[in-house]
């Protein structure tokens, strides 16, 4: 049980600033990671919904399975005091897209955020990729304004790095390779950790070589205040 004042009180922001684009991490609580995880391992396990929600065609990753997340998901309760994902979810774009105006914007800007709250986020698109040994995504951006890549599950492999270099990594990419600059913005996967980003920015994903699955979720975002 997790009520929404614990929700609020546990957001804490860490921001990645490597090369001018905003990134911003956070930690998903274990009751949304253990909630879907469960979600994801159902999906897995019956071959008629695994086919019923394959995402792959609408997606560059070479990897084992990329399944859509219905979104009744985004509406259910982990329990009866916890509020949805969907909830969390809108506090983290609320702290990015203010942050972001804060730092950034002009005077209408930050006017906007003194005087007004953000009224609502739009969800596009969502889904869980299981990525095993060998899987990949190459370079890619996604739609809407605001993206997010977390982690549910990562292998012993990734998380006792005993994987070559950045094997299984994320990595952001921005702008052309030039002395003195470094365009690349490597992260390595924890469970329960989630980046948000800008839906323009590029980024790739290495394959590992080590046993069990790297799950993770990926959505993209509207929002209006």
């Amino acid at each position: 049980m997790t009520t929404k004042e614990e929700i609020n009180n546990s957001l804490k922001a860490k921001l990645h600033e490597p090369f001018g684009p905003m990134l911003m991490e956070f930690s998903i609580p274990n009751i949304y990671v253990n909630f879907l995880n469960r979600y994801g391992d159902k999906i897995s396990k019956s071959e008629n919904k695994s086919k019923k929600l394959d995402w792959s065609n609408n997606l560059i990753g070479n990897v084992k399975q990329e399944h859509k997340i219905e979104d009744s998901i985004w509406n259910e309760k982990p329990d009866k005091d916890t509020p949805n994902f969907l909830y969390w979810v809108g506090n983290c774009v609320n702290i990015y897209v203010k942050t972001y105006l804060s730092k950034y914007g002009d005077e209408v800007d930050k006017e906007l955020i003194r005087t007004k709250q953000m009224k609502k986020i739009e969800l596009l698109t969502s889904w869980l990729v299981n990525q095993i040994a060998g899987d990949f995504n190459p370079p890619h951006m996604h739609a809407g304004m605001v993206s997010a890549a977390g982690w549910l599950k990562v292998p012993e492999s990734i998380e006792k790095n005993e994987e070559r270099e950045e094997a299984g990594y994320i990595e952001w990419l921005f702008a052309d390779p030039h002395p003195f600059v470094n365009p690349k913005f490597s992260f390595k996967p924890q469970a329960g950790k989630i980046m948000l980003f800008p839906s323009w920015l590029q980024h790739q994903v290495y394959p590992f070589r080590g046993k069990g699955t790297r799950r993770s979720i990926s959505f993209n975002v509207n929002f209006k205040y």
